[in-house]
């Protein structure tokens, strides 16, 4: 019987060591023995890393920090309630960042972080503080440029270099540098997740805004908005606009815009003081990799032309239904929301060159863009300190205006000349000094054209009933 035992105890002994060796090779990587990394690893991961420190070292000092800030009754306690006082104090309304641009002081940023703003304060880098002016918003883009006010003559100041958005590929890395939850200058990194995105439901924006963005997992928080995206050059390739959160932080989802569209709203707005839509009087639609190698494309992208407008800028250079257009000026086309936007900061009056297919055959058409006032309904005017749109006839029918013509109030600035003057959202501008208005481009064109120091006559339509407003310098 002992030895039976002693049998029994060795077979049990033999299979606890058989026991936890197995568990041994089951065991998580973490719980095993690491191999030491090579050292062609530890370089490249070195290298990585210092080339987000030469993107950070070199934009940081071109990036700010913007506060918006707008006058509001003070509010004092009375016993159990609060009341408003007769005093007016400065509060901020919203933060969020900007991209020196020009050694100026020219400033980058969304349209969204200065719309509520009476006044703008901007910190730079090294703690210096300014005032800025509003150049120019774009609503549909939801782009705006802003001026440092105060900067000493001949004084230069950090300026980030415009790089390529064309050029970036899913999975490139991208760096993102802004002023998160008021964390000035806070650096993250991530991939391009996707290019060319579209059908983006934003807070406050409008159904026809202009989409395109780049998607990225670069961590994007509140407070980011209007800082740059920019590639491992530490060039700007993107002006980081938004996340899809359900949570209010970073969820690995966000998206910038494109450097080639804050380029072109940015140079019309410097140019003119307005934006210029191009307009070329195409409907498209996207076609199918499968569908494109059917066709003969073999490179990715391409559009296929639906619609062609009678007498339009395409149809005069020979656009067809049933082309495809591939590249617009050298710059691939994937979708119809890269056309649209591509299509859109291109200035009016000048040309652009389509590459398409057509019966399997390449070829390159001039296009001359133009504009039309249907193709930019809703622009900023600054002189008159807020947002008009041009009445179309879907405004006029929903509104019951017969044929009025004329532009609706969208929005206006909290300090502007329409907020301190008496205009209201949703008024209805016909005239200016009994001159008609017909669109949106002509009301700044009057404006421009106009004097302010002695007061200009808006007529004016505010729930069905007819009047006038003065406007002038305070």
């Amino acid at each position: 019987m002992m030895h039976m035992n002693t049998t029994k105890s060795r077979l049990a002994r033999s299979l606890v060591v058989a026991m936890i060796a197995a568990a041994g090779t089951l065991l998580p990587p973490a719980a095993q023995a690491a191999e030491p990394a090579s050292p062609q690893d530890v370089q490249s991961a070195r290298a990585l890393s210092r080339a987000f420190n030469r993107v950070a070292k070199t934009v940081e000092p071109a990036v700010v920090h913007i506060t918006a800030i707008r006058r509001e009754p003070e509010m004092i306690s009375d016993g159990w309630f609060v009341r408003p006082s007769n005093k007016l104090v400065e509060r901020a309304v919203g933060f969020g960042s900007g991209v020196l641009v020009d050694p100026t002081g020219i400033i980058l940023t969304n349209n969204h972080v200065v719309e509520p703003a009476e006044t703008i304060k901007v910190k730079l880098n090294d703690g210096r503080e300014y005032a800025a002016t509003v150049r120019g918003r774009d609503p549909a883009t939801d782009l705006a440029v802003i001026q440092l006010s105060g900067i000493e003559g001949g004084e230069k100041l950090p300026a980030v270099s415009f790089g390529d958005s064309d050029a970036l590929e899913v999975g490139d890395w991208v760096v993102a540098i802004g002023s998160p939850f008021g964390f000035t200058n806070t650096v993250t990194s991530g991939i391009v997740s996707a290019k060319s995105r579209a059908g983006v439901r934003l807070p406050g924006a409008s159904g026809d805004m202009i989409q395109d963005f780049i998607q990225t997992d670069a961590a994007i928080n509140p407070g980011n908005s209007g800082g740059p995206l920019l590639d491992l050059d530490g060039k700007l390739v993107g002006i980081n606009s938004a996340i899809a959160t359900r949570a209010g932080g970073s969820e690995g989802i966000g998206f910038a815009i494109p450097v080639h569209i804050a380029r072109g709203v940015m140079d019309s707005i410097l140019r003119t003081g307005k934006i210029e839509r191009g307009w070329v009087g195409v409907n498209l639609s996207d076609i199918t990799p499968a569908r494109l190698r059917q066709l003969g494309v073999i490179q990715d992208g391409g559009v296929l032309v639906e619609e062609v407008t009678p007498d339009g800028p395409a149809a005069k250079a020979g656009l067809k239904p049933e082309d495809i257009i591939l590249r617009v000026n050298g710059r691939p086309i994937t979708k119809g929301s890269s056309f649209a936007a591509t299509i859109a900061v291109t200035a009016p009056g000048s040309k652009a060159t389509f590459d398409i297919l057509r019966d399997k055959k390449t070829s390159s058409i001039p296009v001359e863009v133009s504009t039309l006032a249907s193709a930019s309904p809703e622009i900023y005017v600054s002189r008159f300190g807020g947002v008009v749109r041009t009445l179309d006839a879907n405004l006029r029918r929903q509104l019951r205006l017969g044929r009025t013509s004329g532009v609706i109030v969208h929005s206006v600035d909290a300090s502007g000349r329409a907020q301190t003057s008496g205009f209201e959202r949703e008024d209805i501008i016909v005239a200016v000094d009994g001159q008609p208005v017909k669109n949106a481009d002509e009301f700044q064109r009057l404006l421009d054209a106009a004097d302010l120091k002695e007061g200009i006559r808006l007529d004016v339509i505010r729930d069905r009933m007819r009047g006038h407003i003065e406007l002038r310098d305070e």
